[in-house]
């Protein structure tokens, strides 16, 4: 045995465990498959493929794949896609189809190695071309890699599909839990809390008879936004003054991972635009349009860029109620009404003013977001937990793919 390989260890090549397959689909929609698996459906990380969409409108050939088969992302490697099917269907011609060869490790092992940092190390290396880099099937499978004993092999498959079962059950129950929110905005926003009478509004349904609807623009002091600096990111600091950008501004929260940061004498010149806690601010440009969040108490100074308007309330206004109402179904359908029949996707200043909002009594509006805060926070902590596990699925990956010294 050589001395580069562990006792216990025994070096293989891909192409000894695993072949490519080129089986042609010429009229998908009418093959009898329904699903079809594009690059956009293969995330990085996933052991298995979760999305998909349908055959019906497919007008080119495309790959068959079975199910047990594992897609592998030729274009764009760095994006790091390699997922197995557990249904037959059709592929881009940008996957490679790859199946194991039984009896060579043990089943279920191989779609591990393909989520490996070694195999994607190998296939960045070796991908080549100029806009979108490929990796040839010819390379792959010359990748080589160690594996302990057809035991261990197991041992590890096992515990890893675990791994992979917890994150899938922790992905659903977020999706539950998103859905459950979706549905409690329904009831609230329409039937409030402990109301019997009820009106009937134009436009927008049953709402309580002790509400109002009111516009943004009556329960505002001010709608506006900001700017880019002169001289655009070149201006931008690796600390200062925070400048929120769209990019910035989710569905009830802020995210503060990838801001900008400008000067104290920058911040100055852009008053207009200042924002301070409890302010909402509304995406109204691009494909982020409609995104809402709150300041929150911890954001004592910063500014917005002009994709994003700042809305200062009265005093008597929960402003987590009314970014939780623009967040909602109904919320969302008003500012989607909007861009109808518009040639600019983007909102105006008397536009967002216009968004009308039913107007409980103070006590109900803290109720009813103090309901729903608490829901995102749940959603919050589900994902925080589904991505730490994930994390810690590939810290796995890796560290048992390798052999330990001693």
């Amino acid at each position: 045995m050589s001395e580069s390989v562990p006792d216990g260890w025994k070096s293989f090549r891909l192409g000894d465990v695993a072949e490519e397959i080129s089986d042609r689909v010429d009229d998908p929609s009418k093959s009898g498959y329904d699903r079809f698996v594009g690059l956009d459906h293969l995330d990085s990380g996933e052991l298995t493929i979760r999305r998909w969409g349908s055959t019906a409108d497919l007008l080119s050939a495309m790959k068959l794949f079975k199910s047990r088969d594992i897609l592998i992302g030729r274009r764009n490697a760095y994006l790091k896609r390699a997922s197995k099917a557990e249904f037959d269907g059709v592929c881009s011609g940008d996957a490679y189809v790859v199946r194991e060869k039984a009896g060579t490790i043990a089943e279920g092992l191989l779609p591990i190695i393909l989520n490996s940092d070694s195999f994607w190390d190998y296939t960045i290396a070796h991908a080549s071309g100029t806009m979108s880099k490929r990796a040839k099937w010819r390379d792959l499978a010359e990748y080589s890699f160690l594996l302990p004993s057809l035991e261990e092999q197991r041992r590890i498959a096992t515990t890893l599909w675990a791994a992979e079962d917890c994150i899938v059950k922790g992905e659903r129950f977020v999706a539950a839990a998103e859905r459950a929110k979706k549905a409690l905005m329904r009831e609230l926003f329409s039937k409030g809390i402990g109301h019997t009478e009820f009106q009937d509004l134009k436009g927008f349904g049953k709402i309580p008879k002790r509400w109002e609807m009111k516009k943004i623009g009556d329960l505002a002091i001010s709608a506006t936004s900001g700017s880019t600096p002169l001289g655009g990111d070149k201006v931008y600091q690796k600390t200062g003054i925070p400048l929120l950008r769209e990019q910035n501004v989710q569905m009830n929260k802020l995210d503060l991972e990838d801001v900008a940061f400008i000067s104290k004498e920058i911040h100055d010149s852009m008053k207009r635009s200042t924002i301070q806690p409890d302010d909402v601010l509304l995406n109204i440009t691009g494909a982020s349009i409609g995104r809402v969040a709150v300041t929150p108490n911890s954001l004592k100074e910063a500014n917005v860029n002009q994709h994003v308007c700042r809305i200062r309330l009265n005093n008597g206004i929960i402003p987590s109620y009314v970014s939780q109402y623009l967040s909602s179904i109904m919320g969302q359908k008003q500012i989607m009404s909007m861009q109808i029949g518009s040639s600019r996707q983007g909102l105006n200043f008397e536009q967002v003013k216009s968004l009308q909002v039913p107007f409980p009594p103070l006590p109900e509006q803290r109720q009813i977001a103090t309901l729903l805060t608490r829901c995102d926070e749940t959603i919050a902590a589900a994902r925080a937990n589904v991505a730490a596990a994930k994390a810690l699925k590939m810290k796995m990956i890796n560290e048992m793919l390798t052999p330990q010294n001693g």
